[in-house]
């Protein structure tokens, strides 16, 4: 390929699953560009296929607004024969990963650089209300210069929306990816945060803190358990740098840093007050010396082995079951979400909180349980008509057998067999005719995901809010979140009038139509008797005779009225609304 668009190839700068990364000139200005292709033309239904055109040219238009040092600035967007591509600053320089698949560890002092740099362009987005959600080595870029940029705004949400191959790169990776997105929840500035917060543990390890041969293994570590402590790693580190990863990697978001500055300036602080610390190369925690305890067992007063015995082997086999069932039912899960944001699945189908159950009960099955309290007897059970009596009494009504010592039940023989006396447990995979019917389970289907909201004003700098919702606010032109339905927008910016639009949110992403802000004002309204004097106002003639209606901004005024060789002036205080004046001119 020689040409994309008007612009001349010179090479190829690597390869994904949605297309392939161009080092290109704009013969116009001459200016070295990269250029990002995405094979649109590969979906085969037209109205999904042109969804994802619009899709993209939304989010090309966003990211094309962060205009920051420390982001790659978008350039150009088009399409091509059903090629659709991005051009972008040429960055010439290598990516993170390249940066720490290298065999010299990357120094503390350009950790902390790179990680300064990289917070300071994902805040900015985040004030545009702009969430990157693939945050990673490979898309922070180092130029030349020493400066950092992060790539793929804008691409990476589109990848997950659309269901295109590149999606399989992003979830079969998910390394990376904070609770609340692997459970394809809502996320903000904080998921960014989270993901930063793995980067900066995998270089001081050289260990990514959630770990797995499959995707079912990892997700289920994002979710539910600890990354590992880091002086256990790498014993240069402190408990200090380890606290401060702590709560990066939250399992809330509202446990984490308010931005990814504040986390890196916590990083930097803890660093500065350890002494001697260092990075590690990829695996080079293998080489360190242990730390502490070992991160599988407790050793204090840990007895000597001993043989297994049936209740013990049982116990071991159910410890072992119920994280094999949790991790079957996390791939299921996870295979949903993917079908679901690629489109093919209603909305309702997979709750939010579908990772948020599943730990508790392998909690259970690996503790013993409590014996239960013995119950009181239960009542008769209620006779029925005719050809309704049952053979035997209902499940809720079967004598329960209590856990206790000392046990209600009358001996058996010495000379009989010991009799069971607790009634057969119900198989879970077939109903018991004997079971008392359960009333339908109610299922809340959740509500729709939130939709993107583009706005923009004249002039730009405006405040935006969405339903009164200050904590989700945006300075335009900028991007908001919104569940389908009827929201207000409200825009306000010092020295204008603030506007508020209704606006309707349906199953895709809007842009408001741009929105005008007008200066606040009043209306002083002049009359003079007799009437045609000119009027002044500040000494300004103004292209009026009385009567008069002249706009002003709010302020004090010096109204002057001149006829026939006379006049008089007369002072105003003009606020947001009509003052009527009354200048007599006549002798």
């Amino acid at each position: 390929m020689e040409n994309i668009g008007r612009y001349r190839i010179i090479g190829e700068l690597g390869r994904g699953a949605m297309g392939v990364v161009y080092h290109a000139i704009d013969p116009s200005i001459g200016r070295s560009v990269a250029i990002k292709t995405i094979r649109i033309r590969d979906i085969n239904d037209t109205q999904q296929r042109e969804k994802l055109r619009e899709r993209l040219f939304r989010e090309a238009r966003s990211a094309g607004v962060l205009s920051h040092p420390n982001i790659v600035t978008i350039y150009d967007m088009d399409e091509v024969d059903g090629l659709a591509y991005i051009a972008m600053a040429y960055v010439n320089g290598p990516t993170l990963e390249k940066i720490l698949a290298s065999d010299k560890p990357l120094s503390g002092a350009n950790m902390l650089r790179i990680l300064r740099q990289a917070a300071l362009g994902l805040d900015y987005a985040h004030g545009k209300g702009i969430v990157h959600r693939d945050v990673k080595p490979a898309n922070i870029m180092t130029d030349e210069d020493g400066s950092v940029k992060i790539t793929d705004f804008g691409i990476a949400k589109l990848t997950t929306v659309t269901g295109m191959t590149e999606t399989r790169t992003v979830v079969g990776t998910p390394n990376y990816m904070s609770p609340e997105q692997v459970q394809g929840l809502a996320v903000d500035g904080r998921s960014d945060q989270f993901s930063l917060a793995v980067i900066a543990y995998e270089i001081l390890t050289g260990e990514r803190p959630f770990q797995g041969e499959h995707l079912s293994t990892i997700v289920y570590k994002i979710v539910h358990e600890e990354a590992a402590e880091v002086n256990r790693l790498n014993g240069t580190l402190t408990p200090q740098i380890h606290e401060v990863l702590r709560r990066g990697l939250a399992k809330k978001a509202e446990d984490r840093y308010p931005s990814c500055s504040n986390f890196v300036g916590a990083l930097e602080l803890a660093c500065a007050e350890s002494r001697g610390w260092k990075t590690l190369t990829a695996g080079g925690a293998a080489a360190m010396p242990t730390m502490g305890v070992p991160r599988t067992a407790k050793l204090e007063n840990a007895p000597l082995p001993m043989l297994e015995t049936s209740e013990q082997s049982r116990a071991v086999r159910s410890s072992f079951l119920g994280p094999l069932l949790m991790s079957l039912f996390v791939v299921l899960a996870v295979a949903g979400v993917i079908v679901w944001q690629a489109g093919l699945l209603p909305a309702g189908l997979i709750p939010p909180g579908l990772f948020g159950h599943g730990h508790e009960n392998n909690q259970a099955a690996a503790t013993p349980q409590t014996p239960p309290t013995p119950e009181p007897p239960p009542p008769a059970p209620e006779l029925k008509p005719a050809g309704q009596q049952s053979d035997a009494p209902p499940a809720d009504t079967q004598p329960q057998v209590a856990g206790s010592t000392e046990s209600q039940a009358p001996a058996q023989p010495a000379t009989s067999a010991p009799v069971d006396t607790a009634p057969a447990k119900p198989s879970p995979f077939e109903p018991s005719a004997k079971a008392p019917s359960q009333p339908t389970e109610i299922v809340k289907v959740p509500s729709p995901r939130d939709q993107d909201v583009w706005v923009t004003t004249n002039p730009p700098g405006a405040k935006a809010v969405l339903d009164d919702n200050f904590s989700q606010s945006c300075q335009t032109p900028c991007m908001l979140h919104g569940a389908g339905g009827i929201h207000r927008l409200s825009i306000s910016q010092a020295g204008f009038e603030s506007e508020s639009r209704e606006i309707h949110i349906g199953d895709s992403a809007i842009d408001v139509p741009p929105i005008s802000l007008r200066r606040p004002s009043g209306t002083l309204m002049v009359t003079t008797s007799p009437t045609g004097a000119s009027v002044r106002i500040n000494g300004k003639l103004v292209p009026q005779t009385t009567p008069a209606q002249i706009t002003l901004p709010p302020g004090t005024y010096s109204v002057t009225v001149e006829k026939g060789g006379r006049s008089q002036t007369q002072r105003i205080d003009l606020h947001e609304d009509t003052i009527y004046i009354r200048i007599p001119l006549e002798q």
